[in-house]
């Protein structure tokens, strides 16, 4: 009981405290999305590796279909829970096989929600992939935007900026 008492005391402190992870300069925990469509959207990144090198393949970017975590609703700006981690961005280049590319899926909510996954999967259902570089990120102040800003245009995407 005793040790329940002070997880809870724990928990509340670092709640009410500073224990939320911030961003600073060479670290930053999560990316800023903006929806600027009239629609709700779902936003994934993932980093491939050698493991799982195609970024075509969305079989195991089935949990963004679900839940709250991935949505981003009409108009929101600067939405930093659709896109956040427990560590650095900055430091995921450096795990054994990953790549130094950010893969960020944009999905149309209602689609995915209404859809089975393997037919996402089979027909690629993706409004948009940008494939970001950190020093792409940097550029952009680790602001994505849906759909793309000029700002955006030599941005890696696909389909490619301009063609939707």
């Amino acid at each position: 009981m005793k040790n329940k008492v002070i997880f809870l005391l724990l928990s509340v402190i670092c709640l009410s405290s500073n224990c939320v992870k911030k961003d600073s300069e060479n670290c930053h925990y999560s990316i800023k999305f903006s929806n600027n469509t009239t629609k709700s959207l779902r936003v994934k990144e993932e980093f491939l590796s050698k493991h799982h090198p195609d970024p075509f393949n969305l079989t195991r970017l089935a949990y963004a279909a679900q839940g709250e975590d991935h949505k981003v609703y009409s108009g929101d700006q600067d939405n930093r829970s659709a896109m956040g981690g427990r560590s650095c961005y900055e430091d995921a280049p450096t795990l054994d096989g990953f790549t130094d590319t950010v893969f960020v899926y944009v999905f149309d909510a209602e689609l995915i929600e209404n859809t089975p996954w393997d037919i996402v999967v089979k027909d690629y259902l993706v409004l948009k992939r940008y494939d970001l570089s950190l020093d792409d990120l940097r550029r952009l102040d680790w602001r994505v935007t849906y759909p793309p800003t000029d700002a955006m245009k030599d941005i890696k995407q696909f389909p490619a900026y301009g063609s939707e």
